[in-house]
């Protein structure tokens, strides 16, 4: 069964500049803040800290509220 792969930082951070609106991601008081592809606001809470990896469930979920298809996100991440 094919799923979503776990991010690190960076790689996180790509994903969320390559399915949001060009220019919108800011990261404030260790939030992601942004606008989808459609235009809809959204926010996705950092754990303050050391995160260095995010999790294959949060990248699912993160990916699903962007409207972004598994097969879309396998296209970028190769």
């Amino acid at each position: 069964m094919r799923k979503f792969q776990e991010l690190h930082r960076h790689e996180f951070e790509q994903f969320l500049e390559r399915f949001s609106i060009r220019g919108s991601l800011k990261f404030r008081n260790n939030k992601w803040i942004g606008l989808t592809r459609d235009g809809k606001p959204f926010t996705v809470h950092v754990k303050h800290g050391t995160t260095r990896k995010y999790s294959s469930r949060l990248v699912e979920a993160v990916a699903k509220d962007l409207s972004v298809t598994l097969e879309e996100f396998e296209e970028w991440y190769k």
